[in-house]
């Protein structure tokens, strides 16, 4: 053991004696002992500081504690837990100093010895408690208990759902409390289970996995939205991998005709969708991420549609989600006129849901109203980004550029795509450098660098080069503007930049027969700078005045 180890456990020697000592070797301080281990062990002991004689830290419990434990005198030390003398949290805090000069094992085991605590007796408790903390969850249970209590899943749309809520309610959700990030990882997880209860049928299982993951995403949805109010990205991207599994299961129940067996879950999913819509306890995110997935893919017949419709606009309550799921109808019936009312009065908001139509409409070949939704989208999009951040803007960008089709509307609505673009600026330049590039808009490529403003160099890298050859007469204002730049820089290493690209300048003149003004514009140049000496030094170096 090296010196500093030496002196640290010397420092941890009167908490060690205390906790030796005065932790009581009964139920509850055992209970301490082993939920202090269970904390350490988990790796919920955060930002440990241990300044002089005081010990910081941070313990990931249900909510976060802070602890501050006394070295010297332990008594002293403090939660911001209820837990009284000495809680688990001080002792987890305690294991993650002593880890640092031995092993916890052996401290444990040590204190039990003190205590005359028979292990075999301990584990016995510890299943004892376990039992009796999962009890009311029923996330752990003895083999005898579960074989009573296991649940057929039954041959019905009800059976189904009842199933699945009852492998739900046994589940250990306090990984949410705990492990917050590997949210992603919990979900796909418990689905797996899920999918373990599927029918062996093969033709059945992809309408069991529509049921399973819809069902899921929406009791985590109101799991998440009880626990914090609000959902962020990084939760709303743990959801991807449910909305894909009922995608795959819609696809795969498309390849056939499906059959007259199939209708009352049908029936029954579609009514389970208007029970998500008047939920005040479902996001709206994951409301209209449902609802449209399973309006479009599964709910086709045109009566039911109308039906819908009918029941929405009788509906009192005036919320996004209803709009959203009314323009949804309206522009699966191309009832344009009615859609258009929406979009005009919610247009910022509804952009943030546009993706799913679009995407559908362009990919369908419904391309009149995919043109035409976007032309209602169009003016509401600057105010939106208006309201976003720099980096959410850049997001949103390649995410809407993603879901538009380019090259559809290059050949057929080039006009369109070009104010979409200019909405979008300056985000969507390299998506309209190259197309001005690609459809030989000289003039509009020009007038979109002197908007951006990059350097020539930068230019040479995005159509400079190939514009010059093309069309240089587009080119002039460009190279004027950029050698003012470097000029005004006045360091030689600009003054060389200005000398290359005057050399092309020159050349550009000549190709167009018009020596006459270059030589005009170069003695103006010439007049304006004629105390700075370096830069008339490289001109002489480029040859474009005489040594």
């Amino acid at each position: 053991m090296t010196t500093m180890m030496r002196e640290f456990e010397s420092k941890l020697e009167p908490i060690n004696q205390y906790l030796m000592k005065d932790m009581p070797g009964d139920e509850n301080g055992q209970k301490i002992v082993q939920k202090g281990l269970l904390l350490f062990r988990q790796n919920l002991v955060r930002n440990v500081k241990v300044k002089d004689d005081l010990v910081l830290a941070e313990v990931q419990d249900v909510t976060t504690v802070k602890v501050k434990i006394d070295l010297n005198f332990p008594l002293l030390s403090k939660c911001s837990c209820p837990g009284m003398p000495w809680c688990r949290h001080r002792m987890a805090t305690f294991f993650s100093l002593y880890q640092r000069v031995n092993r916890v094992s052996n401290w444990v085991q040590d204190w039990r010895s003190l205590k005359n605590l028979d292990d075999h007796s301990s584990k016995s408790n510890d299943l004892q408690e376990l039992l009796e903390k999962h009890n009311k969850t029923g996330a752990l249970k003895k083999a005898s208990d579960l074989l009573k209590t296991k649940k057929d899943r039954g041959n019905s749309p009800q059976e189904w759902w009842d199933f699945l809520q009852q492998l739900f309610e046994e589940w250990d959700k306090d990984y949410f409390y705990r492990q917050s990030n590997l949210l992603d990882l919990h979900i796909q997880n418990f689905y797996r289970r899920l999918m373990k209860e599927a029918p062996f049928e093969r033709e059945w299982k992809p309408l069991y996995q529509i049921f399973a993951a819809f069902f899921l995403l929406v009791e985590i949805d109101r799991l998440l939205l009880s626990l914090q109010g609000t959902l962020n990205k990084e939760q709303q991207g743990a959801y991807e991998l449910l909305v894909d599994e009922i995608y795959d299961g819609v696809k795969q129940l498309s390849v056939h005709a499906l059959p007259f067996s199939f209708d009352p879950y049908v029936d029954f999913l579609k009514n389970k969708t208007n029970d998500l819509s008047a939920s005040e306890e479902n996001s709206t995110y994951v409301k209209a991420e449902m609802y449209r997935f399973l309006w479009f893919y599964l709910f086709k017949k045109k009566n039911w549609r109308q039906e819908e419709i009918k029941r929405l606009e009788e509906e009192t309550q005036d919320d996004l989600f209803q709009h959203v799921a009314l323009l949804h109808q309206y522009i699966m019936l191309d009832q344009l006129e009615h859609a258009q009312p929406i979009i005009k009065a919610h247009g910022e908001e509804l952009i943030s849901y546009s993706d799913f139509w679009i995407e559908q409409l362009f990919s369908t070949k419904r391309y009149d109203t995919g043109k035409w939704l976007l032309q209602q989208l169009l003016p509401h999009l600057k105010r939106y980004l208006g309201k976003q951040s720099e980096y959410e803007q850049s997001l949103f960008n390649r995410w809407f550029l993603r879901i538009i089709p380019l090259h559809w509307m290059i050949e057929h609505e080039g006009r369109l795509l070009k104010e979409i673009l200019l909405a979008l600026l300056p985000f969507s330049f390299y998506t309209f450098n190259e197309m001005l590039l690609d459809s030989k808009s000289y003039a509009e490529w020009v007038e979109l660098q002197q908007f951006i403003g990059y350097d020539l160099r930068d230019l040479d890298g995005l159509g400079l080069k190939e514009v010059t050859k093309t069309a240089p007469e587009y080119t002039l204002p460009l190279y004027h503007v950029g050698i003012d730049h470097y000029l005004s820089q006045k360091n030689r290493e600009s003054y060389k930049q200005a000398v290359k690209y005057l050399k092309k300048l020159r050349t550009i003149y000549r190709k167009l027969k018009k020596q006459e003004r270059w030589e005009t514009y170069f003695n103006h140049i010439l007049e304006k700078t004629k105390r700075l000496r370096a830069f008339h030094e490289e001109c002489r170096k480029g040859k474009l005045i005489d040594a």
